[in-house]
C-alpha cells in the first residue's frame, strides 16, 4: 500500500495509547459493533469455561493482540500467529505467539492443540504490489486460507472476522461462509482510511456440523 504523508487522528491515538498500529481501532469498533467478546464470553460461561479463546491470526506488530489482552482482563487466553516477530511482548500467562505461516501443517496443528476458538481474528494481508489487481487476488486467496483454518478451529458458534481486499469477490466468500454461519456480512469500520480498499468480513454463528 502506498505511504501516508502525516500521522492522522488514529495514528496519533493509537501512539498516545500504546498501541503500535491504528488498525486497533478498526478492531475496537468492529467487536463493539457485533458484540463479539460478550458472545464468546456467553459460549465459554454456557460450557463451564473461564473466559472465551480467541486466536489473532497475522497478529505483527501486535496492536489486536495488545488490545484483546486489555479486554480479556486475565479471562480466557489468546493465542497469536505471524510469520514476524509482534512488536509486543505481553507478559500474560493467558498469552501465546506461534511464529510462522498458517500454510504450514505443523504451525496448524500447534494452533488446533490450543484450541478450539470462540473467536477468530484476522488483519492479515499480503505483501502489496501497487498492481490493484494482483493485490486484490493475493488479499483472496490469503482470506480463503484464513476461512479454511477457521473453520478446523472455531467452535460451535464461534465467530470470524478477516480483513480483504474489495474486489467483488468478498460477494462470494460471504455467499460460503453463510452455508456454516448463522449471519456473514461485510463492514468497513470508521478508521479504514478513506482512500482504502479494505474491507471486513464478519460472521457469527459457526455450526459446525455442517
Amino acid at each position: 500500500m502506498a505511504g501516508y504523508e502525516k500521522p492522522d487522528f488514529w495514528t496519533l491515538k493509537a501512539k498516545k495509547e500504546g498501541y503500535p498500529a491504528r488498525s486497533v481501532y478498526k478492531l475496537e469498533e468492529i467487536v463493539a459493533k457485533f458484540g463479539l467478546l460478550k458472545s464468546a464470553g456467553s459460549q465459554d460461561q454456557a460450557a463451564g469455561k473461564a473466559g472465551p479463546k480467541v486466536l489473532d491470526i497475522g497478529a505483527a506488530p501486535g496492536s489486536w493482540s495488545l488490545w484483546l489482552l486489555r479486554k480479556l482482563a486475565g479471562r480466557g487466553s489468546l493465542a497469536a500467529v505471524d510469520i514476524q516477530d509482534l512488536g509486543v511482548s505481553p507478559s500474560d500467562a493467558n498469552f501465546s505467539f506461534v511464529k510462522g505461516s498458517i500454510l504450514d501443517e505443523g504451525i496448524r496443528a500447534r494452533l488446533r492443540d490450543v484450541g478450539p476458538y470462540s473467536l477468530v481474528v484476522s488483519d492479515a494481508a499480503p505483501s502489496t504490489t501497487g498492481n490493484r489487481l494482483v493485490d486484490q487476488a493475493r488479499s483472496e486467496e490469503l482470506v480463503e486460507s484464513v476461512m479454511d483454518l477457521a473453520l478446523q478451529l472455531l467452535s460451535p458458534g464461534g465467530s470470524l472476522v478477516m480483513k480483504i481486499f474489495q474486489s467483488g469477490e468478498e460477494k462470494r466468500l460471504i455467499g460460503q461462509l453463510k452455508t456454516r454461519f448463522s449471519q456473514a456480512r461485510a463492514y468497513k469500520p470508521e478508521a479504514c482510511r478513506a482512500q482504502s480498499f479494505e474491507t471486513y468480513i464478519i460472521a457469527m454463528g459457526y455450526n459446525s456440523k455442517q
